[in-house]
């Protein structure tokens, strides 16, 4: 018997040209989400990183503790070569979108204590599990839902206020949000969000 797709299947994600509001097109996407139940803004939106990223003001502001966390062996690399050992990692629920377009997924976030001019990173596992489709150009990402295509605009006044934040920081402690790429797989596998897909 032949299985009839489902809406959300159907849908297409399109882009127009008189959806461009914004003339910053190559601003780094930056949005809000719900984490935990509680509304994060700065959330950035990394699609070249495989690793979800909770920077320890925000686990604090989310009234989490040590208890939190789980433990993690592991090192990142800064930029310049410098090892940061993250302070372990805390699984949440992550709603993005607006009811009743939205959808809610399980993300592993890996916690360091940095100064950062984000909260979140958001990375590529996380865009795969939403089916969704980014346009820098329109600094918009869409994705499909139950109730037809859910659209998340970039915010383009954090987006400025964070690339600010974020130059002046001392150069020493600005992080590499790419993963090192002499980390071996077994030791990737602890805090890859690939690793271990969640829906």
């Amino acid at each position: 018997m032949e299985k009839h797709p489902r809406q959300r299947d159907k849908l297409k994600i399109t882009f127009g040209m008189g959806e461009t509001k914004y003339p910053d097109h190559d601003n780094t996407l930056v949005i809000s989400v719900w984490v935990a139940n509680v509304g994060v803004k700065r959330v950035m939106v990394d699609t070249g990183s495989s690793v979800y990223m909770l920077y320890f003001d925000a686990f604090e502001k989310l009234r989490l503790t040590e208890k939190d966390l789980s433990s993690i062996a592991s090192t990142i690399t800064s930029f310049i070569s410098d090892f940061i050992s993250p302070l372990g990692t805390t699984t949440l629920l992550v709603t993005i979108g607006h009811e009743p377009k939205s959808k809610i997924i399980m993300v592993t976030y890996m916690v360091v204590h940095l100064p950062s001019a984000y909260n979140v990173i958001l990375s590529c596992p996380a865009l795969n599990k939403l089916r969704a489709i980014i346009s820098t150009y329109h600094q918009t990402m869409k994705f499909p839902t139950r109730a037809r295509i859910s659209e998340v605009r970039s915010d383009p006044q954090e987006s400025k206020k964070c690339y600010l934040m974020t130059i002046m920081l001392p150069k020493k402690l600005k992080l590499e949000l790419r993963l090192p790429n002499t980390m071996s797989k077994s030791r990737l596998d602890q805090f890859d969000a690939r690793a271990k897909p969640r829906d």
